[in-house]
């Protein structure tokens, strides 16, 4: 029976070595990789940033290598010109590390998060780590200002909206939100300097502020007069500014 147990534990101790083994890759293999899965930027308005991604090998060669590079356009959502990624990236002979450096450009930005995917082209005999993805956004000088409106007695079709230059939301107010029968509202309104917007208050019954009374609407900006009007506007009266 001792020598049973015995037999059992050497097969049991060969089996797993074989299984470590098998999981440890062999020196020399022919793998690249980003440094990091994912990496968080901000670029300042009206300027450009350069983001330098590391890229590691397993190994070391005695001659400089080059992997090329690609944006993966369907799991991007940065605009087109916000960014500049070069198509490939070299790692020096005698080292395991190259930089990938990708200038990213206060263009078309908007509010949100912009996000370029990148991968390793295909290649045979050569493995990778897989994607990485780089977040940015344009920083934020934050200024503030109100948006003024006397209601024309049905303030329950009123609604409005502020956007950016692409077209996002980034304050709103939509119908129903005001009642019926009340007199005003001033809403405090925070927003990026240096940017381009769009004011548009609209009116569900399409008399814009002019039933039973004449209204009217003010959007003042760090002190300006950005968007004015009232009285019978229709369905709704837009105005572009700048916060500049």
């Amino acid at each position: 029976m001792k020598n049973l147990k015995l037999l059992f534990l050497a097969t049991i101790t060969l089996l797993t070595l074989n299984s470590c083994t098998d999981e440890v890759e062999p020196m020399g293999t022919n793998y690249v990789t980003f440094s990091e899965s994912t990496y968080s930027t901000a670029v300042d308005v009206g300027a450009t940033k350069t983001l330098d991604v590391a890229i590691y090998t397993a190994n070391i060669s005695n001659a400089d290598r080059s992997f090329d590079v690609s944006v993966d356009q369907a799991n991007s959502t940065a605009a087109a010109g916000s960014y500049t990624v070069p198509t490939s990236v070299t790692i020096p002979a005698g080292k395991n590390e190259g930089i990938l450096a990708i200038e990213l450009s206060d263009v078309n930005l908007g509010i949100g998060v912009n996000t370029i995917t990148l991968n390793f082209a295909a290649k045979a005999g050569l493995s990778n780590g897989g994607s990485t993805t780089v977040s940015f956004i344009q920083n934020c000088t934050e200024i503030s200002g109100t948006l003024d409106i006397v209601f024309d007695g049905y303030g329950s079709e009123t609604s409005w909206e502020i956007l950016d230059s692409l077209g996002g939301v980034v304050m709103s107010a939509a119908e129903k939100d005001y009642t019926d029968g009340q007199v005003s509202a001033s809403i405090p309104v925070t927003l990026c300097s240096g940017r381009d917007f769009t004011f548009t208050i609209k009116d569900a019954y399409g008399d814009g502020l002019s039933f039973p009374n004449n209204g009217t609407y003010t959007l003042t900006v760090n002190g300006t007069v950005k968007a004015q009007g009232g009285g019978d506007f229709g369905s709704s009266e837009s105005t572009a500014f700048d916060t500049k």
